[in-house]
């Protein structure tokens, strides 16, 4: 257990210095945005591009790991949404829109770098691969159902065509595709660009954890408690049960990348989560949701990361 929080604990120490370094004005609260940006657009897809496309390593994409992996999340998505209506009452938008945070979990900003320092560079393969789930699979889906459960006027095929839009512009998406091209075509990209990616990727995960801390450093705790801890408590404790049956059950998934499917689903929910939740007027709930899954997983994640090494 020592050597966990050893090595988690410069993680959440630089968490800590972003979160000061905007609460204190030491840097302005308007370069966090710049600095997401930063993180998304360029070092993350870096990331991707290291892990799938550059001569090392195994091929990034394993179907039965995104098969499990997306299994356990439309069922956490699922269950999330059943428990919000039965135990809080919550209307049918509601219920999709929180369970959302429930299936889906800070991969890149907090995931890779937690998974880089313990598992290597398979934490990068997991990364690129539930970017994949996330971001085709669970936040469409969940965005469709809560439009759907609002009485829109638009049609089924309208909505669908609306949520996959992003996808077209998402630039983790087109470094997934971009990487799988390079690594099946072979193609050449030289060693300046090799050393560029390469040094790109590295930047990505301190500078996405000072992000973190900037982030929750600009937010408020509404008053919402009920739903904010059963949002917490589901996306911590069930996720990560529900993808870990679904990878030990489904055969074909590598016995390496179990673990390590496992850690990023015990995650905290993604940091856009009251960004996706704010046209729903539920921002002040999944910010104050966030707050909570960040502060509870300095010792949930602690312990998953106990049990798996």
């Amino acid at each position: 257990m020592i050597a966990v929080i050893l090595t988690t604990l410069p993680i959440y120490l630089t968490i800590i210095a972003g979160y000061i370094a905007f609460r204190s004005g030491y840097l302005q609260s308007a370069h966090v945005p710049a600095l997401s940006q930063f993180t998304l657009k360029v070092c993350l897809p870096a990331l991707i591009l290291f892990a799938i496309a550059l001569p090392h390593g195994e091929v990034g994409l394993n179907l039965p790991f995104l098969l499990a992996y997306a299994g356990g999340s439309v069922l956490t998505l699922g269950l999330g949404y059943a428990l919000l209506r039965m135990k809080l009452g919550l209307d049918r938008q509601q219920g999709w829109v929180l369970a959302l945070g429930m299936a889906t979990s800070n991969s890149g900003f907090l995931g890779f770098p937690i998974a880089s320092l313990v598992f290597g560079e398979q934490g990068a393969v997991v990364f690129a691969m539930t970017m994949v789930v996330e971001n085709v699979l669970i936040i469409p889906a969940a965005t469709i159902l809560a439009l759907m459960a609002g009485g829109t006027e638009k049609g089924l095929g309208a909505l669908v065509r609306g949520a996959m839009k992003p996808m077209l512009r998402n630039p983790l998406l087109i470094a997934v595709v971009a990487a799988l091209v390079v690594r099946f075509t072979g193609l050449p990209l030289g060693e300046p660009t090799e050393r560029a990616i390469s040094a790109l990727a590295m930047s990505a995960a301190p500078v996405a954890l000072f992000v973190i801390g900037g982030t929750v450093a600009g937010m408020s705790v509404s008053g919402h408690w009920p739903r904010a801890i059963s949002v917490a408590t589901v996306k911590l404790l069930l996720h990560p049960v529900l993808v870990a049956a679904a990878l030990l059950l489904i055969p074909g998934v590598p016995v390496a990348l179990v673990p390590v499917g496992i850690l990023f689903a015990a995650l905290p929910m993604v940091t856009v989560f009251p960004i996706l939740a704010a046209p729903f007027a539920l921002r002040e709930v999944a910010s104050t949701a966030l707050i909570v899954t960040t502060l509870a997983s300095v010792v949930t994640v602690t312990l998953v990361l106990a049990s798996l090494t």
